[in-house]
């Protein structure tokens, strides 16, 4: 019980983040998302990591017993929270920056994990 609290609240923590127009403990300097053209094609290697990722997350999840929404959440919470690294923590030199498309991908991953383990379980 107390897991499926931590990860609720750190997605919808992360989610009000990314969705605040004041959201910026970095550098002034530094944007919160990246350029649409620095974040890469939408079947990029990286794309395909967030699908496969949060795929694996929300699967796993349900086969381990737990809802449906509950694995969708913490798939998208991991991603969420990675984003936020991203656009906070991540070294200058490597890019900082989150990105929109990632967090796409890591929805339909989750639902993918999701749609896969109730397609099975018939």
């Amino acid at each position: 019980m107390l897991l499926r609290i931590d990860l609720r609240t750190a997605a919808a923590i992360a989610a009000l983040w990314l969705a605040s127009p004041d959201a910026a403990w970095t550098a002034a300097a530094d944007p919160l998302l990246l350029s649409a053209r620095a974040q890469g094609g939408w079947t990029a290697p990286d794309k395909e990591l967030h699908f496969a990722g949060s795929l694996a997350i929300s699967a796993s999840l349900r086969v381990a017993g737990r809802g449906e929404g509950e694995s969708l959440g913490a798939a998208v919470g991991v991603g969420a929270l990675k984003e936020l690294y991203d656009a906070t923590l991540k070294p200058r030199r490597k890019g900082r920056g989150a990105s929109w498309r990632d967090l796409i991908a890591d929805v339909l991953g989750a639902a993918a994990g999701v749609a896969l383990v109730k397609a099975l379980d018939r």
